[in-house]
């Protein structure tokens, strides 16, 4: 399986080739070779870029990455949790009920942990095994890029980037800011959230 392979435009978008799958808004999109992707969130044409962008967009990282990766020890796992790149969308939510199960001893919880953090979108969750256990399958999504309405661009395949990756980045996982308001770009932080009339 081809990685895809991610090119950001500096000031520009963001080029995409070997993406045999794209959904928008949840809906499947039609593609030919590479595609360009708006990262200023002005684009007319959403997802794809119209060239709106010019003059005046800064596609530069604004903001270096400050908090500390925080780490749970438990006694088959040890998780990593990088507050740079959380999205906030919780899918991380169980975490807490397993590892108190974890830390009593319940085999099952260790492989429960690991299927919630191969759910993170952003790959702000990681894990390590302390023992050899066995790990589930990776997660399976219908799309490799998963452009979500009003919010980031969900990348679920492996990639690589011409952009510095985020301390402990998942190999196939990742979250780009297409509204043109992260501060860390072109990494998404959330700030969408903010954006009006922003599809």
């Amino acid at each position: 399986m081809s990685k895809l392979d991610i090119h950001v435009i500096p000031d520009g978008p963001i080029k995409v080739a070997n993406a045999e799958a794209i959904t928008f808004c949840g809906e499947a999109l039609e593609t030919d070779g590479d595609v360009y992707l708006c990262r200023c969130g002005k684009s007319g044409n959403a997802p794809f870029c119209d060239g709106s962008h010019n003059p005046g967009f800064d596609g530069s990282r604004q903001k270096e990455p400050s908090a500390e990766i925080r780490v749970w020890e438990g006694q088959t796992l040890r998780t990593f949790f990088n507050p740079n790149t959380c999205m906030h969308v919780f899918y991380c939510k169980p975490l807490k009920e397993l590892r108190e199960r974890e830390l009593a001893g319940d085999a099952a919880a260790a492989e429960e942990i690991m299927k919630v953090v191969g759910t993170c979108p952003s790959g702000a969750l990681t894990y390590e095994t302390k023992e050899a256990i066995a790990e589930p399958a990776p997660t399976a999504f219908a799309s490799c890029i998963d452009i979500r309405e009003g919010g980031e661009i969900r990348v679920q395949k492996p990639f690589d980037i011409n952009a510095e990756p985020m301390e402990r980045m998942m190999p196939a996982r990742a979250t780009l800011c297409r509204c043109g308001l992260s501060k860390n770009k072109p990494w998404c932080d959330g700030r969408h959230v903010k954006a009006k009339d922003f599809r």
